[in-house]
Order: structure tokens, then C-alpha cells, then sequence
């Protein structure tokens, strides 16, 4: 089974259909989960998307939306990675070594080690720090 990481960027335009990459991400996710795909995403990109959801739309529509990525997991159907001491330690340590990149996020790097842990290369995402950081990674969007 093919798996892809889904940034917050991913999650946030599939659950707001005022977003203007609505329709061309669910498309693309509804397909994916078709072809039993599995999407894969981290703890701290489901707090981010939780946090940027609440600004831009209905808090409950967010909860429902976060519930049912959370019933997708429990039935394996998506996979959900903590990041945990280890991971938040390398991800740490990779942020040190590209300090010549400030404006990659602490929550990327993260998502980086979790791609590279995986061995994940197609993220759903507009963010270019993805392919910027050279580490072999390709934005969908």
C-alpha cells in the first residue's frame, strides 16, 4: 500500500470548503483512499491543523473532522505518528544543521524526520520547505 505524509496545509484544505485547493485535495484524497492508499501525519501537524482550523471555520465541524481522522486511525486506515522524545531529539538536531534555513518550522522538521523514518517521499502540501531542505522529498501541490 502506497503511503503519503499530509501536512497541515493538506489536512486544513480538505476539511475548509472556503479553501481555494478544496476541491483539487479532496479529490485527490477521496481517490487516494479508493486505491487504499494510507495517509500518513503526525501529532503535531493534527494539533496545528486543530489550531489553524478553529480560527477559520466552526469549532464544532473541526471536532467532527479531527474525530473522524482519529476513528481512520483506530481502524488503520490512516496512520497516525507520535513524535516522541527520540524523534523530537532529531528533529532538533536537523533543525541545528540547517540553521541556514530559518524559516523551516520546527513542525516540518518533524515531519521530515518522520518521512525519512518512513521512507516517505510525496507529501500533501504546497509548503516548498518540503523540497527545499533537499532530502529528497515532492509537494503534490
Amino acid at each position: 500500500m502506497k503511503k503519503v505524509f499530509f501536512d497541515t496545509w493538506g489536512w486544513v484544505a480538505i476539511a475548509h470548503k472556503d479553501d481555494a485547493n478544496h476541491k483539487k485535495v479532496f479529490l485527490y484524497y477521496k481517490d487516494f483512499l479508493i486505491k487504499k492508499g494510507i495517509p500518513v501525519t503526525t501529532d503535531f501537524i493534527l494539533a496545528e491543523t486543530i489550531t489553524l482550523l478553529r480560527g477559520r471555520t466552526d469549532p464544532k465541524g473541526v471536532g467532527l473532522f479531527i474525530d473522524t481522522i482519529l476513528d481512520a486511525v483506530k481502524e488503520e486506515r490512516i496512520l497516525l505518528e507520535r513524535i516522541d522524545e527520540r524523534r523530537w531529539e532529531r528533529a532538533w538536531e536537523m533543525s541545528k544543521r540547517f540553521s541556514d534555513k530559518p524559516y523551516i518550522s520546527f513542525f516540518d522538521f518533524s515531519s521530515f524526520v518522520i518521512m525519512k523514518s518512513l521512507g516517505i517521499s510525496e507529501v500533501v502540501t504546497a509548503d516548498r520547505h518540503f523540497e527545499e531542505a533537499g532530502l529528497g522529498f515532492r509537494k503534490l501541490f
